[in-house]
């Protein structure tokens, strides 16, 4: 960690006096209430100061969150303001500052997807000269740049193999902290604990199917499945690897992953389960000789048995529907019932019909939505129609432009990850990659049932794959 230079100090005894001036202000005008802010603020101080004396810190900080996508946040204008959102701006700061002010140590670090991504920004910010629904536009593009500069804090802020396992280790234990929520939201809610206390949304409890849809801390079940790819493969790819001198053996990783297989399993996300299945053929092939052996092969059934009782067990805890409504819901047999499916497909149609009408440039980011319903002039209470298909509605919002850029991300993003593969001679930075790749392969499968474009742990994903790259060709020259 450096020193802060005479600028910073000099920053922070004005910011100081300020704050001072501004509490009194606040306790004198708004009494209690004005002295709960300024509570927060006293707390906010230090950390806000750590970050700014170590911007890895803060990066820790943001991995750890990551799947604190609905607690703590805060709403506003339509969009859920996450504890990461707040943090990700203090990073990006200090961040900026650091470059600024210590430049020796906070060098710029090589990016191969810059300008992919540069051009992808440029599409869309072309795609707003045709959005109807500018507020919604303005909203949506301001989210995904924000989201793409946390790629980018992770390519530059982690400077080595040892930045790179801190990193992995926070995310872990967040993965380990979720996970144990995860299962006691399922028990909590099967006893008859309130939704306050198991924090679970209405529609995803016991009276939907008999039994509750995990979702632990994110917005929704197949958000939770999502983000659960990148451990669950970091921890496979781990364990098969046989890693070393890592911060926990493999059979605490593998019982890491058999919980956290629990939880996935629980979030009855469809689209995730076939993202789990390109997950897999990923590490299959990618540590065929390592997981093809009589040994792991017979591990792998007892995990897969353990996984199976588990769900067999929690299920049988649920109404005496939960295991029938369970089966039916994972094997389509509602495909001519609901919005699941059905509603999925119509919004399909819409997506299309919407690239039809201006497929160069498409009908401009985040205006999807407003589209369906012809373009209101307000925000409906249930907020607006997604295309639950990320590939569809770029292609709808941003056009070929849109499509062909964000396509260039994807394909040398997997490219370089191979090469690195079959370049290193490291075992952890190699595991890390396949493990990554894997997860990544999962999420790009998942993206054909939904479609968020900003979603933290993705792009944060995409900063660490390009980070584990680097070290490896970093490495190899060296």
């Amino acid at each position: 960690m450096h020193k802060l230079t005479l600028t910073t100090k000099i920053f922070f005894a004005i910011a100081t006096i300020l704050f001072i001036l501004a509490s009194g202000f606040l306790i004198a005008k708004y009494g209690s209430l004005g002295a709960i802010v300024v509570f927060v603020f006293l707390v906010a101080i230090p950390i806000v100061y750590k970050i700014f004396k170590d911007p890895l810190w803060g990066f820790s900080a943001i991995v750890f969150f990551l799947p604190f996508e609905r607690f703590p946040t805060y709403e506003i204008a339509g969009i859920n303001l996450k504890i990461n959102t707040i943090l990700g701006f203090i990073v990006l700061l200090a961040w900026i500052f650091a470059i600024m002010f210590n430049a020796k140590k906070w060098k710029l670090q090589p990016n191969i997807l810059a300008i992919p991504i540069a051009l992808f920004i440029l599409a869309v910010l072309l795609s707003i000269t045709q959005a109807i629904n500018l507020e919604r536009a303005y909203i949506v593009t301001t989210f995904v740049i924000f989201t793409i500069l946390l790629s980018i804090l992770a390519i530059n802020l982690i400077a080595n193999k040892d930045d790179l396992i801190k990193i992995i280790r926070v995310l872990l234990i967040s993965s380990l902290v979720v996970g144990g929520f995860g299962l006691f939201q399922f028990a909590g809610d099967v006893v008859g604990l309130p939704n306050s206390i198991t924090l679970l949304k209405q529609g995803y409890d016991s009276r939907v199917f008999g039994f509750p849809r995990i979702q632990a801390f994110s917005m929704e079940p197949l958000y939770y499945a999502d983000y659960l790819f990148i451990p669950i493969c970091l921890g496979l790819a781990y364990f098969f690897g046989q890693v070393k001198n890592f911060f926990w053996n493999r059979w605490v990783i593998i019982v890491l992953v058999i919980m956290l297989l629990l939880n996935f399993i629980l979030t009855v996300s469809r689209g995730a389960y076939l993202g789990f299945i390109a997950s897999f053929l990923i590490l299959a092939v990618l540590l065929f000789k390592k997981i093809f052996t009589w040994k792991h092969i017979l591990i792998g059934l007892i995990a897969i048995a353990i996984v199976g009782y588990g769900v067999a067990f929690a299920l049988s805890k649920g109404d005496t529907r939960a295991t029938n409504e369970f089966m039916k819901h994972v094997f389509l047999r509602d495909y001519t019932v609901g919005e699941s499916v059905q509603g999925r497909l119509s919004a399909f149609e819409q997506a299309l019909q919407a690239y039809n009408d201006n497929p160069v440039l498409g009908i401009g980011i985040g205006n999807y939505g407003p589209y369906t319903r012809g373009y209101p002039g307000f925000t409906p209470f249930d907020g607006w129609a997604i295309v639950n298909n990320e590939y569809l509605e770029i292609l709808a919002e941003t056009g070929l432009v849109g499509m062909v850029t964000f396509g260039l991300i994807l394909v040398i993003l997997i490219w370089r990850s191979l090469l690195a593969i079959i370049k290193s001679k490291d075992d952890f930075l190699k595991l890390t990659m396949i493990g990554l790749l894997a997860a990544f392969g999962g999420i790009l499968a998942q993206y054909a049932s939904f479609s968020t474009l900003y979603i933290m742990h993705i792009w944060v994903l995409i900063g660490l794959m390009v980070v584990t790259q680097n070290l490896i060709f970093k490495k190899e020259v060296a």
